[in-house]
């Protein structure tokens, strides 16, 4: 009887030759490279060459969760929209249900290499990021960078199995590929801009905003209007939080200690507002655990919806 890693090694190997995954890595890899080279650019660029970062998180953090923020998910959806339907049109699912192999385990394969394959897609993306940045700034990490570093990318890798679980959901559920690909994608950008966009036309209509041309706008000389921006950005969090994406970025606003959705609060409508207080690993995993849990939900409930659905549907 075949076993789950047999399917496993099959499906990672199938994987890792396609077109398909070559040329996910190889895009991401090169936008990973220009997102280095940016960094580069204007650290040098201000001040005349002084603006260099002082800290390698703080210098790669921002350009490395930005492009992680789009890789992760659209790997997600690329190995997951024919899990299961892609199968199906090209007649190979129910020969190889024909096979000794028993449906759990062939979805219970799939699962796996997907998992693997996401991981190699995301060390290679993330690797490509940090080896760049230590050539071109000349910041060596220390040792809790490397630490917090290897958090983000496992955290990556999550945030892109949330996608794909809920693609190969999708997959399981549709007749063609065609239509897991449509809506799919729909809800990539669903989460990515749509939610965002709504979230702060709700939040200015809701909280509007007393401003006025040359205010001031700093927490001591004018409260109120710190106020209301901060209830406006609770609003707004309150939404996006219907999204992975949200936790995401929250994830690796804790681990990597990087500020990536400015205006998060009123401390950063002044100079010197900003918390600067350095946190352990423990402390940021603390800190983070609520949005950790919400992807960790997400991708289990995808994965035993798409695995009860799979065990149970006729295959013709």
């Amino acid at each position: 009887m075949v076993n789950m890693f047999t399917v496993a090694s099959k499906e990672f190997s199938d994987i890792v030759r396609g077109k398909r995954f070559l040329l996910l890595v190889i895009v991401f890899g090169l936008v990973m490279t220009a997102a280095v080279a940016n960094v580069y650019l204007s650290a040098t660029q201000s001040a005349g060459g002084a603006g260099l970062p002082t800290g390698f998180l703080r210098s790669v953090a921002s350009s490395l969760v930005t492009m992680m923020s789009y890789f992760a998910p659209i790997m997600g959806i690329a190995l997951g929209v024919d899990t299961i339907s892609g199968e199906k049109e090209k007649g190979t699912l129910k020969l190889t249900l024909v096979q000794p192999v028993f449906r759990d385990t062939l979805i219970n394969g799939k699962f796996l290499a997907a998992f693997l394959a996401i991981s190699l897609a995301t060390i290679i993306a993330s690797l490509v990021n940090i080896g760049g940045s230590v050539l071109a700034l000349g910041i060596t990490p220390t040792g809790d960078d490397i630490a917090r570093l290897m958090l983000f990318m496992l955290f990556s890798i999550l945030f892109a199995m949330t996608f794909y679980g809920i693609a190969a959901f999708l997959s399981t559920v549709s007749k063609r590929t065609t239509q897991s690909v449509i809506i799919s994608v729909m809800l990539w950008v669903i989460f990515t801009f749509i939610i965002t966009i709504i979230a702060s036309l709700i939040a200015s209509s809701m909280v509007p905003i007393s401003f006025q041309p040359g205010q001031n706008i700093t927490r001591n000389q004018n409260p109120q209007l710190i106020t209301e921006f901060t209830q406006r950005t609770s609003i707004e969090e309150t939404i996006s939080s219907l999204t992975p994406n949200y936790h995401y970025t929250r994830i690796a606003e804790y681990i990597l200690q990087a500020n990536v959705n400015i205006g998060r609060g009123p401390g950063a409508f002044g100079p010197g507002q900003t918390e600067t207080r350095t946190v352990s690993i423990m402390e940021s995993l603390g800190s983070a655990w609520p949005n950790i849990l919400v992807l960790i939900v997400v991708t289990a409930l995808t994965f035993i919806a798409s695995y009860l659905l799979f065990t149970r549907q006729e295959v013709r």
